[in-house]
């Protein structure tokens, strides 16, 4: 059960993106799939298409992600500092990614990288402020 509550969802965000890169050598369902691959295409009425891409599903999905670990850190009564610390290792291979791998160098890590941050300081600020309520000094 650690591995669904206990584990940041931009753990799963990080792991897909690096499956999605270094996957395409290994495996055959990623063969030909890049950042630029178009997952939806739809016609609209005024004759221009809405293309959503592999780049932007990452952040759609990046952003549902921020939503669940904010309303997680929350509203769970067991959030602990080991999730924090979880996030904030997720968030720092993000950034150490980003730095030193080639095909992470790019917007979409980026800025998937920056919502890993304000996921793990927002758990550490709902944190501090739930111990701040728990402590109380005569």
């Amino acid at each position: 059960m650690f591995f669904i509550t206990g584990m940041s969802t931009f753990t799963w965000i990080l792991l897909a993106y690096v499956g999605l890169h270094i996957g395409q050598d290994y495996i055959s369902f990623f063969k030909g799939i890049d950042l630029n691959t178009p997952v939806l295409i739809h016609h609209l009425s005024s004759g221009g298409e809405f293309i959503i891409r592999v780049r932007e599903l990452f952040l759609i999905i990046g952003s549902l992600a921020l939503f669940i670990e904010v309303a997680k850190a929350a509203t769970s009564r067991e959030f602990g500092a080991t999730e924090t610390l979880l996030s904030f290792v997720v968030a720092i291979i993000f950034m150490v990614m980003f730095f030193l791998v080639p095909w992470a160098q790019n917007a979409t890590f980026l800025v998937l990288a920056l919502m890993s941050f304000i996921d793990a300081t927002g758990g550490f600020i709902i944190e501090l402020n739930a111990a701040r309520r728990d402590f109380i000094v005569s």
